[in-house]
């Protein structure tokens, strides 16, 4: 597969260190091509790529699309998330996933209802506990994330909520390295689980009464 040459300039002069994230966010809807696409994305976030692109790609997945939209989200949150398990330095992305796009003005009218939620939220966060944020803690949350964006993809009822709201806070806790935030998403994560077990137990529970009702009528 070939590999497209990363990291890419910056949108602007300003260094990717000196630009808040939510900042980023809103510069990234002012372009001028009609689609936001994802080398766009890779090429704005710079040096904080693994964590800002896991979170833009999440928060994107938590709006309503229609059915396999989020799967489309899904695949590059797998493929940063296994770059960030395999402890690569930069981001790397196939061309044909730097391609993938969004209409800029469904960004836009996206990112404007969640923009002040995202400023509260980075207002709190900050370095702290930091073994949740080193090396070792990014294998394990990377690997996690994979975890959490394959259940997203799955079309389960009401079920891409909580692991969208995890990865989102796995994402700002590496961004950040906030380990508070790390723990908040280990949280969401546990959540989805008990979320996902109650809806197989109730599945299996149908199932059971079905084959029940079906033996019934046999005899």
């Amino acid at each position: 597969m070939t590999r497209a040459p990363l990291p890419m300039p910056p949108i602007d002069d300003q260094t990717d260190a000196a630009r808040r994230f939510s900042d980023v966010l809103e510069s990234l809807g002012e372009g001028a091509n009609p689609k936001l696409t994802l080398q766009e994305l890779v090429a704005a976030f710079g040096e904080r790529g693994f964590g800002a692109i896991i979170l833009v790609l999440s928060l994107l997945a938590l709006l309503p699309w229609p059915p396999g939209g989020k799967a489309v989200f899904a695949v590059p949150i797998i493929l940063m998330s296994l770059e960030l398990a395999f402890q690569r330095d930069t981001v790397w992305m196939p061309r044909w996933a730097l391609r993938a796009s969004v209409s800029r003005a469904a960004y836009r009218s996206g990112v404007s209802r969640i923009m002040k939620l995202i400023r509260r939220v980075e207002a709190l966060t900050r370095p702290r506990l930091h073994y949740l944020t080193g090396e070792v803690a990014d294998v394990v949350t990377g690997l996690v994330c994979v975890v959490l964006a394959l259940i997203m993809a799955l079309p389960i009822p009401f079920g891409d909520a909580l692991p969208g709201i995890a990865l989102v806070l796995f994402a700002m806790g590496m961004m950040q390295r906030d380990g508070v935030a790390i723990i908040l998403g280990v949280i969401a994560t546990a959540a989805c689980a008990l979320y996902l077990f109650l809806i197989w137990a109730t599945v299996v529970e149908v199932a059971h009464h079905v084959a029940g009702w079906f033996a019934h009528l046999a005899r």
